[in-house]
């Protein structure tokens, strides 16, 4: 009988995730998130949502996890063995439906200060030390700092992308390849000592 409680708990968490995901989908980050319709869509009570989840918030973050995790795990084993270049250059150019970007500046703009801006980021920053190793970075980098502004680049430009492409009326597909390009000369300039160091060593 446990089990079975269990399962169906599962079961309705699993389904008010995948009911508010889709109303983010449909009607956008900020308006998409309407507590009745979510309990509606996952046929059950509104009080469901509070008694599994506790609060709007709490759901939303079980969304992103839930959406991050299965995002990660399938860019991850896409890029493993590709080159720093490629590889940021892939995670710059991959865009997920939902964005785990949009949705983790909603929770931000909703106030809460517990939001990780940079999942995986001890991973992250290793993955860059094993980069300097293999001579795609040179060491007089900051790699902190520089993980910081790779995330920063990829999260700004796919929470900004179609407002980006209209401003400068463009089609958002060509803008993802010319920014790419900007990227890529970016990224390939990591190979060099900061220009700093350059400047220091003379001539």
């Amino acid at each position: 009988m446990a089990t079975k409680t269990k399962r169906n708990r599962a079961e309705t968490e699993r389904r008010l995730i995948d009911v508010a995901l889709d109303l983010i989908l449909n009607k956008g980050v900020l308006a998409g998130l309407n507590l009745r319709e979510v309990a509606e869509g996952a046929g059950v009570n509104r009080g469901n949502i509070y008694h599994y989840f506790g609060s709007r918030r709490e759901l939303l973050r079980a969304a992103i996890a839930r959406r991050f995790e299965a995002m990660a795990e399938s860019l991850v084993a896409d890029r493993r063995d590709l080159p720093f270049v490629e590889r940021r250059l892939r995670a710059f150019q991959s865009s997920p439906t939902i964005h785990d970007s949009q949705l983790r500046a909603l929770l931000v703009i909703d106030g809460d200060d517990t939001v990780d801006p940079m999942p995986r980021y001890e991973s992250m920053l290793s993955q860059l030390r094993q980069d300097v190793i293999d001579g795609d970075i040179d060491r007089g980098h900051d790699l902190e700092a520089l993980q910081v502004a790779l995330s920063s680049l990829i999260r700004g430009y796919r929470i900004f992308r179609e407002a980006y492409a209209k401003r400068i009326d463009a089609d958002a597909g060509d803008l993802d390849e010319r920014v790419a390009e900007i990227v890529r000369t970016w990224l390939e300039a990591m190979a060099e000592p900061p220009a700093a160091s350059q400047r220091d060593a003379g001539p």
